[in-house]
């Protein structure tokens, strides 16, 4: 005991003994932090690709564990949180992807009241179709009004062909790049940059595909329902040849890639400067109804 007490006192024990206890303390203590990072905690992702201005269901969710590293304050972790809200104007969350609040919009958020039109019991989609003043003929496609859109492109021999993709979609909201109704204030009406409407799933995809192959032989263009096109040189085709076109052309191309795709060229059309499309007159409007540019 005399031994112990000796060895006690002795002041380079003391010091030794106190710098062991530290690095034991700080070895706890980092163990203890890097478990808590690393270890993963369970959230709410994306099980499929949810489209811009979708109401979110638990089927479209699914738990998967995460590592504490990869969270951000902003990640959505409780799926009760999620469930019954909409996904906002430009936001598509791909398949797989953690869900961030800023992405997230109650109903009375969403600008205007027209997303309670969509019929989504009967499998209906709210689709953005990307617009500007020329291709809206002025700002004058108006919501409730009905529009047609058409389609030109080759065949595989070269050849022009154009018709009819869809006929008779009702309009139910006109928006500018930040999502507000642009003729929300009669006394100074917005510049248009998108025509919302509701389209079933299948329509939904197809229109999206002819969306990605724009700038590669396909031009859409709007008209308002019942107005006339000027006549373009080529073959006029049906709906269904064009709809064979588009999905052949598109065949080795994912869902979640085309939406991607189009997601991000519309974000880049909003971030372009319209003064030029502001300032044009209708004479410029005219032009754009020809089909083939």
């Amino acid at each position: 005991m005399r031994g112990l007490n000796k060895f006690l006192r002795n002041k380079n024990t003391v010091t030794i003994l106190g710098i062991i206890l530290i690095v034991f303390l700080l070895f706890i203590g980092f163990n203890v932090t890097i478990n808590q990072t690393v270890n993963p905690v369970s959230i709410p992702v994306a099980k499929q690709m949810i489209p811009a201005q979708t109401k979110i269901t638990g089927d479209m969710l699914q738990i998967k564990k995460i590592s504490k590293v990869g969270l951000t304050e902003n990640v959505v972790r409780n799926a009760s949180l999620i469930v019954g809200k909409y996904t906002n104007l430009n936001v598509t969350i791909p398949a797989g992807s953690m869900i961030y609040a800023e992405w997230l919009a109650n109903g009375d958020e969403i600008p205007g009241n027209w997303i309670e039109k969509i019929d989504i019991s009967k499998g209906e989609e709210a689709y953005y179709y990307k617009v500007d003043m020329v291709s809206t003929f002025g700002n004058s496609i108006l919501p409730d009004s009905h529009i047609d859109i058409y389609m030109s492109a080759r065949d595989e021999n070269g050849n022009i062909m154009y018709g009819k993709l869809f006929s008779s979609i009702k309009v139910l909201a006109v928006h500018d790049g930040s999502g507000h109704n642009v003729f929300a204030d009669p006394a100074n009406v917005g510049s248009p940059s998108y025509l919302a409407f509701g389209l079933s799933r299948d329509n939904y995809k197809l229109l999206k595909r002819a969306e990605y192959l724009k700038g590669q032989g396909i031009d859409l263009v709007i008209e308002p329902k019942g107005q006339k096109y000027v006549s373009a040189s080529g073959t006029l085709v049906s709906s269904k040849t064009l709809q064979d076109y588009i999905n052949n052309a598109t065949s080795t191309v994912s869902d979640e890639v085309v939406e991607e795709f189009v997601s991000a060229q519309n974000s880049v059309d909003d971030n372009t400067n319209n003064t030029e499309n502001n300032a044009n007159n209708t004479n410029q409007t005219n032009n754009s109804r020809s089909l083939v540019r």
